[in-house]
């Protein structure tokens, strides 16, 4: 067959064409590429209306004593760089607000160079790395690493939809099946538990009673108080009594349902570090 010359210009002057709108397709920073970049990107862009849940797991440096160890330090972000803070669980927690300045540091991290008008520290730096777009790991630097704390995070609206209020406001009337996942303590292995499940049933009165199913666990009493410090987490105290022990501990339990989440006990001042995942049912 053969073709009229006019099929073979336009040939020409297509195939350049394709190829450019090819190569431009695979060009970085174009339309086709920006949703691959979008995806990579998970610290968000703006923290205002947010709690961050700060889950104390380390204090570190000469200063550690001074600042919390355990429970949860929830930061409150608001506008023109506003913030409030509280905290709940162990002993050094207090109220602050002040300013902070942001700045990006990668695809997934956030600095806070934080001001307090309240009291210590006046001055301090918050790093944030997400692993989703609504947790990950923080870390506190305090004059100048005089003291560093750390731990895990969250986040969630400071003004929660009803749907987004998962933590109940009490745990009182519920068994709450704890899964112990991970360990760390400097106690010889086998003196306490690494794995099993304990069963934690509640009542009005501020006591709950303890039922261990596993290598280590024990069947004990004790007496709690609970409180949800915002939309997802919550904090429990609690004095642990057994026939060998009294001792007490701090729960943060990060719910991710309105009745399943993960949990994170500090027993004993320290002596253990127990986590894992947990469910809620009514007794």
């Amino acid at each position: 067959m053969h073709l009229p010359a006019t099929f073979h210009a336009a040939r020409r002057l297509a195939l350049p064409l394709l190829i450019a709108l090819g190569a431009a397709s695979t060009v970085p920073g174009t339309a086709l590429a920006e949703p691959r970049h979008a995806e990579a990107c998970v610290a968000p862009r703006d923290l205002v209306g947010l709690d961050l849940n700060l889950q104390v797991e380390k204090a570190e440096g000469t200063a550690a004593a001074s600042y919390p160890n355990q429970g949860v330090i929830v930061r409150r972000i608001q506008a023109r760089g506003l913030w409030t803070s509280s905290g709940v669980g162990g002993p050094q927690h207090r109220d602050g607000r002040g300013t902070s300045h942001w700045h990006r540091d990668g695809e997934r991290g956030l600095v806070e160079t934080s001001r307090d008008v309240t009291g210590l520290p006046a001055s301090s730096t918050f790093n944030y790395r997400f692993e989703t777009p609504t947790s990950g790991r923080w870390t506190w630097q305090i004059d100048r690493g005089q003291a560093t704390l750390s731990g895990s995070f969250t986040t969630v609206p400071s003004a929660p939809m009803p749907e987004q209020l998962l933590a109940p406001a009490t745990n009182a009337g519920l068994h709450v099946p704890l899964i112990i996942k991970h360990t760390v303590s400097q106690l010889p292995a086998g003196v306490y538990p690494q794995a099993g499940l304990v069963l934690q049933t509640y009542a009005a009165d501020g006591t709950l009673t303890f039922r261990g199913f596993g290598p280590g666990t024990i069947d004990s009493t004790g007496t709690y108080a609970y409180k949800r410090v915002s939309a997802n987490t919550a904090v429990e105290e609690t004095t642990q009594v057994s026939a060998t022990f009294t001792l007490p501990y701090t729960m943060v339990y990060t719910y991710k349902t309105a009745n399943s989440g993960v949990w994170h006990q500090n027993f004993a001042n320290g002596l253990i570090y127990f986590s894992g995942t947990f469910d809620t049912f009514p007794r």
